[in-house]
Parts: C-alpha cells; sequence; structure tokens
C-alpha cells in the first residue's frame, strides 16, 4: 500500500484529475502503479472524462512519482489514504470522500474520538459575530470539543485562534495545497504554522502546490462538514460559503446551529434563513452541548482544577452575586487582576456578569 501511494500522490499532481477520476483509476486496475504505467490506449478505454484523459497523457511523462513523494518529505507534509487508519471515519460516510489527504501537524488527530465541530462563517464579520466566535469557542473548547474550520478571514480564523488560546486542538481544511506559499489567504499562513505547531493538523486533498482557486472552495466545504458532528454558522452573507458547508452538512446528517442576528445586518441573514428553515437557534455554547448530550455542569465541577490561582480563589466567593470591590476586600487581588480574570471565567461558562460589576456563578 506505502509503495502504491506515490502512484496515487503522482496522479493527484496532476490539474484536472479530481476524487472522481482517482476513483475511476482505482476501480479499473488492479492498483495505481498498474494505472500509472498503463498505454494510453487502456486509458482510453476505461471512460475517463476527456479533460482528465488529456492531462493525463499530458502531464504523465515530466512526474516522477518517487521525487514528488520526496519533496512531500522535505517540506514535512504527510499523507493519508482512504485506507490509512488515520484517515477520519466520519469522512467515510460522505457521498464523494477524497481518497487521499495531505496534511501538515498532528495525523493522529483525524482519527481520534473527539467530538468534532465546525465553526464557520463570513471574511467580513461584525464585531457582534467576533465576539459571539470568541465566546462559543472559548466555552466549547473547554469542554474537550475539536474545532474545525477553513483558516479564512473573519469566523474561520478568530475560531482558530480562539481555540489556540485555549490550549485546544483544531484542524484548518484548505481549498489549496498545504505547502507554505499555497496557503491562502496568505495573512493566514502564520496562523497555519501555529495550528500544525500546537498538536491540531492543517489539511487539504489538493496537492502541494496547488493554488487557491474558486472553484475548489466548494468542494472543501464538503470536507469541512464531512469530518465534523455538526456545523455552526455564525454570520454569513446568503450566498456564501458558510451557507454551502450547511447545505452538505444536512445532506451528511449532520446536526446544523445558527447564531440569530439583526434583520439590518447582511452578515445575518444567512443564519436567519438557516434558522427558518429549521437549524437549531443558538443563543449560548450550552445550546450546543445539550445537543450532543454533554454533561457540561459536572464537567465543569470536575475541571475547575486546572484553572489558575486566581480565578480558583474568585469562584470560592461567586456562589452568590457579589461586586468587584467585594472580591477585592476578600481576595487582596488588584483590580485589573480581578477583572481579568473574571471575564475569562465569563468566556469559559463558569460566571455570569449580573451588570453593574456583579457577578455569580453559573450554577
Amino acid at each position: 500500500m506505502q509503495r502504491d501511494l506515490k502512484f496515487l500522490n503522482a496522479f493527484n499532481s496532476i490539474p484536472g484529475v479530481g476524487p472522481a477520476t482517482l476513483r475511476t483509476l482505482k476501480n479499473n486496475f488492479v492498483n495505481y502503479e498498474e494505472a500509472w504505467l498503463a498505454s494510453e490506449n487502456a486509458l482510453a478505454q476505461i471512460k475517463l472524462q476527456e479533460q482528465a484523459l488529456r492531462s493525463i497523457l499530458w502531464k504523465r511523462p515530466s512526474l516522477h512519482p518517487d521525487k514528488e513523494m520526496e519533496r512531500l518529505v522535505r517540506e514535512n507534509i504527510w499523507l493519508v489514504s482512504e485506507g490509512d487508519e488515520n484517515y477520519p471515519s466520519l469522512l467515510r460516510e460522505i457521498s464523494n470522500p477524497p481518497l487521499l489527504l495531505y496534511g501538515r501537524g498532528d495525523a493522529t488527530l483525524l482519527s481520534r474520538e473527539t467530538l468534532t465541530l465546525a465553526v464557520v462563517g463570513t471574511r467580513r464579520p461584525t464585531s457582534y459575530g467576533l465576539e459571539v466566535t470568541q465566546k462559543l469557542v472559548i466555552r466549547l473548547t473547554s469542554e474537550g470539543i475539536l474545532i474545525v474550520s477553513g483558516l479564512a478571514s473573519g469566523i474561520d480564523g478568530r475560531a482558530h485562534e480562539a481555540t489556540l488560546d485555549m490550549k485546544g486542538l483544531t484542524i484548518a481544511v484548505l481549498g489549496s495545497g498545504v505547502d507554505h506559499y499555497s496557503i491562502f489567504p496568505p495573512e493566514n499562513r502564520g496562523l497555519a504554522r501555529r495550528i500544525a505547531e500546537s498538536n491540531g493538523a492543517v489539511i487539504s486533498e489538493y496537492a502541494p502546490g496547488t493554488p487557491a482557486m474558486k472553484e475548489n472552495f466548494p468542494q472543501r466545504n464538503r470536507i469541512i462538514s464531512g469530518i465534523s458532528r455538526g456545523v455552526l454558522v455564525v454570520e454569513a452573507r446568503e450566498r456564501s460559503g458558510a451557507l454551502i458547508t450547511a447545505r452538505l452538512a444536512l445532506d451528511q446528517n449532520r446536526e446544523v446551529f445558527a447564531v440569530p442576528g439583526s434583520v439590518f445586518t447582511p452578515a445575518s441573514a444567512g443564519p436567519n434563513r438557516l434558522i427558518q428553515e429549521g437549524a437549531k437557534l443558538i443563543s449560548s455554547a450550552e445550546d450546543i452541548l445539550e445537543e450532543f448530550g454533554i454533561d457540561y455542569t459536572k464537567e465543569k465541577e470536575r475541571s475547575s482544577s486546572g484553572l489558575p490561582e486566581e480565578e480558583r480563589l474568585l469562584l470560592a466567593f461567586l456562589a452568590e452575586p457579589v461586586s468587584v470591590d467585594f472580591l477585592k476586600e476578600k481576595t487582596k487581588l488588584e483590580t485589573p487582576i480581578i477583572i481579568a480574570s473574571l471575564s475569562m471565567l465569563e468566556l469559559k461558562g463558569y460566571v455570569k456578569n449580573l451588570g453593574s460589576d456583579t457577578y455569580q456563578k453559573v450554577n
């Protein structure tokens, strides 16, 4: 299988050869090595699409399977094929799964028995959308949920960043190659590196060197939803990639969640429409946790021991509503430390802000 992988990679490196062509080759030859060595007549007889056949015959003479694999090794890019133990089991369920995935980071992350949630949205979010994404992701990550998104600017990027800030796990699915210079948008190349270096994964079905072409993104969205138990749409216009992901999620029998927004805000038109069509309205992270059957109250009690010392100290005084001044008097902590710690506790879902500088522990 490992030997055949280099020929599968070589075919996948040919522009114009996609999952349908790769599957046709797989179904008509003993293996990809035999297909690679097949004559023009033999390839023509299996009724490949004309464009795919032309591409193979044009590119095959100049491609060297061993050299293509050596490039992956040099650039620390791994390959996971459909038959590999690290291939995501959820992805096998969709109608047109990719035959292989390229990646950087932790390949075993794809096959872990971890609850995965896709968080997607517009590249041009409002401050409301960014704040909602931050709060929801921090809370969900604190419960061990793995966040999947597309590394795009806006909601996607904020979802990845919030997960990393919580030391959580995240997977970025690209519509380009995973090599440094193919990653799009360029300003998120550093974020991609941070994900890979933080036990996350950056993956794509496209070979290294593949640019971020417009037609690639609807195709990659089936992977975002395919490796996730559910999809959360925060903000999206009525015609957007995030809504494509939501529609794919429904086709794949995944849960679809949507954050409501103002009817006067174009960025909220997408999720508002999804809610009209039956998506679950999300007003807090607990709505998602309950849908997945996570007992978050007990989880919070178990995990509070891992909080920083200042946060644990403050929690001890928050059984009833108390003011910041009261906490300052009882804990002897400085006001900026109290405010910062309370903000983190609120983001993590341990306390709620009652207004007028008054806080209380969430029961």
